[in-house]
């Protein structure tokens, strides 16, 4: 597409209703913009409600329109619309009649808008392309005969660096998170849906309800992500390579983004919070039949003792 004649791009940090409407002239013609824009884009609906809550709609839109089956419309809606064409016909006449000079940007604007209401009237009777760009989870997919395996290299709040390694097992819930630091730090935690046993492997010191030690799979939970995806809280932002293959992104509010693999299964997850670069060193998904019974084993060894486990460090 040639946007050449879409305003430029408001620069980072700027604000104020002119830029919103830039930004959503921008959203309307997503697929057609470069990755650089995208980004750009983003970059201001990350912190704008308004424009988030745009995104969402037209994200709806577009799900919609893409699930609807090719249909005429009634004589009714043929009626309404012709009058509302009409209508507008004499709305601009009146307004020629005054003579008055929009900005060239403002008629840039309504041209578009124009545009777009034509468009949406075509998809509803002849939903052309529609279903090839709308993103939405399989309604037969399912995670649970998976354990989740990944790892992370973590800092502590004096910069030394320490890995954690976690087990999900994603049909019942099951947890285990293994965290080291050298010779100083061995700490592991497993966790079922009622409780969770923290063990210092160190000082064989057993603790329950140790979940300090634990992590965060709130990214993990297919029923969350088909509520968020569906309420506009998470958003489909395109396809991307990653590690040389393509992924989905699906953006939320906070600037996060979780990456799926062509078979919508998590392969990783940037976060603002690590300058967008991959949370997990690895991620992988595995048949239990790879991981050992005994990973879960909840029953506090013989030679431990009830205590207090250390701070995360």
């Amino acid at each position: 597409m040639n946007n050449t004649h879409l305003p430029i791009l408001p620069s980072t940090g700027e604000r104020g209703p002119e830029v919103c409407e830039i930004i959503r002239l921008y959203l309307a013609v997503w697929d057609d913009l470069s990755p650089l824009q995208r980004e750009q884009v983003m970059g201001h609906v990350h912190s704008c409600q308004g424009c988030t809550e745009e995104l969402r709609l037209l994200q709806q839109v577009t799900n919609l329109v893409a699930t609807m089956e090719t249909s005429s419309p009634s004589a009714r809606v043929d009626a309404a619309i012709r009058a509302a064409i009409a209508a507008r016909g004499m709305q601009q006449n009146v307004q020629a009649s005054f003579k008055v000079r929009f900005p060239r940007f403002l008629s840039l604007a309504g041209a578009l808008a124009a545009v777009a209401l034509i468009v949406l009237v075509l998809l509803l009777v002849h939903p052309f392309g529609g279903s090839e760009k709308a993103f939405a989870l399989p309604a037969n997919l399912t995670w649970q005969p998976y354990v989740l395996y990944h790892t992370q290299t973590m800092k502590s709040s004096d910069g030394q660096t320490y890995q954690v390694i976690s087990y999900h097992d994603m049909s019942d819930h099951h947890l285990k998170v293994e965290t080291k630091m050298d010779d100083q730090v061995h700490i592991i935690v497993l966790q079922d849906e009622q409780k969770s046993l923290g063990l210092d492997m160190m000082h064989h010191v057993a603790q329950w309800n140790a979940t300090s030690w634990s992590v965060d799979e709130s990214m993990f939970n297919l029923a969350q992500l088909r509520h968020d995806l569906q309420t506009g809280h998470a958003v489909y932002q395109g396809k991307r390579q990653f590690q040389g293959q393509d992924v989905y992104d699906i953006g939320y509010p906070d600037g996060t983004i979780l990456m799926l693999d062509m078979h919508y299964m998590p392969i990783n997850v940037l976060s603002p919070a690590q300058s967008m670069k991959p949370v997990y060193t690895t991620l992988q998904w595995l048949s239990p039949t790879q991981v050992p019974a005994s990973t879960w084993d909840m029953q506090i060894p013989a030679d431990y003792h009830m205590g207090q486990l250390p701070a995360r460090p």
